[in-house]
């Protein structure tokens, strides 16, 4: 499942543990989550997931459940 896939990835790139990672987590509640782990956590997904976020969402990208959402649009659906 896509959604568990980007919660993993966001985990490892922020080196955290996976049950850190919840749906309402978003950017500056946790410290790893700065301005540099988001753009790290982009550029992860990005390039593992093969999909390229449009420039002017990318401000908009800042909790896990909008990730996950952006994400869903621009995969096609497999699951």
């Amino acid at each position: 499942m896509m959604e568990s896939r980007v919660k993993e990835i966001i985990a490892r790139v922020l080196n955290v543990p996976l049950d850190v990672i919840t749906d309402e987590l978003s950017s500056g509640d946790i410290p790893e989550w700065d301005s540099v782990g988001n753009l790290a956590i982009i550029s992860t997904l990005e390039e593992e997931l093969q999909v390229e976020f449009p420039l002017e969402d990318l401000f908009d990208l800042t909790s896990v459940e909008s990730i996950v959402a952006e994400v869903n649009k621009l995969t096609p659906s497999n699951d």
